[in-house]
């Protein structure tokens, strides 16, 4: 993670600088340019596993709308500790997207996102305790609703992948191939 973190806020302020120098007034959001920033929160689940509402996570967000159809972001996600008594994990990790948004009403449009997560893992495993970092692509699908001129909630569902292999790990540890399915509810403001 040290070695993206400067290289994703500098992303990010070039996005929000970019967009909000494109227009000297708010932005509609089904409209022209604008920037946004926002929270998500949601559940998540494994690969085979259910949703559970003691996994949760957080997410901050900072994005720039090129037009209606084109934008870019970039998030900060905690997926929190996660595990039991044998294996626990936290990670979180920094992600930056492409998102491609459909209009289906003045109010109201649904979105795709594809992007690159770049992700931290701690873990203990009996007793192990080891430290990984990764990056993995994930997708996304999501609706948003315009609420007021400066506000928008969305919904949205994402797939993460964390994949870290470790041989010194105790079985079946060793291997661990991580999709982490998303479900959160979000609120932008918009400039």
């Amino acid at each position: 993670m040290r070695r993206i973190n400067s290289t994703g806020l500098a992303l990010a302020a070039v996005l929000f600088g970019t967009a909000t120098g494109a227009s000297t007034v708010f932005a509609n959001p089904t409209e022209g340019p604008h920037a946004y920033i926002g929270a998500n929160y949601g559940g998540y689940k494994d690969r085979g596993g259910d949703f559970d509402e003691d996994d949760d996570f957080k997410e901050a967000i900072i994005g720039a709308q090129v037009n209606q159809y084109l934008g870019f972001e970039a998030s900060y996600i905690d997926f929190g500790s996660f595990g039991g008594d044998v294996g626990k994990a936290d990670i979180d990790g920094y992600g930056l997207a492409v998102i491609g948004r459909i209009p289906l009403t003045e109010q109201l449009g649904i979105y795709a996102k594809a992007g690159q997560l770049f992700w931290d893992a701690d873990v203990n495993v009996a007793g192990l305790k080891r430290s990984y970092d990764g990056d993995e692509p994930f997708v996304g699908v999501g609706a948003d609703i315009k609420v007021s001129e400066h506000f928008v909630v969305a919904l949205e569902y994402d797939r993460y992948k964390v994949d870290l292999e470790d041989s010194n790990l105790p079985a079946p540890a060793t291997n661990w191939e991580g999709d982490m399915d998303t479900v959160k509810l979000g609120a932008r403001f918009v400039f």
